[in-house]
């Protein structure tokens, strides 16, 4: 009986312990302006990648005329956070030739489900 209970109460704080994660996106893009620039300088493709770790990768012509949220198309990251939690992230874009096109931080909230960054080329 004793080790019964002893059981009962391990297994009890093991599960009481476990908290859901909410998958929270994080959507990078640019605008028409931005993706010129890029062919310009014949980029033709970005890859993203996220504390070090490659995201996606996308062709550079591809553009927005406003923030198309996280949708598909777009570079789009994903995390699972747990509730009201905020995490900061680094995060770089490389063309094919794997030089550094665009770099910084963002910060992502539980609470908002979808944020994003305009990317904005320029030297």
């Amino acid at each position: 009986m004793k080790k019964l209970i002893i059981l009962s109460a391990c297994m009890i704080s093991v599960f009481a312990c476990t908290k859901e994660k909410y998958a929270v996106n994080h959507s990078f893009w640019y605008k028409t302006a931005t993706a010129d620039d890029l062919t310009a300088y014949g980029i033709t493709e970005l890859t993203l990648y996220v504390d070090g770790n490659e995201i996606s990768t996308n062709d550079a012509y591809k553009h927005y005329t406003s923030d198309p949220g996280c949708g598909t198309g777009n570079f789009v990251y994903t995390d699972n956070m747990f509730k009201r939690e905020n995490k900061t992230h680094s995060y770089k874009l490389l063309d094919e030739g794997d030089s550094l096109i665009f770099e910084g931080t963002f910060q992502m909230k539980q609470k908002t489900g979808c944020e994003s960054t305009e990317l904005v080329f320029g030297f």
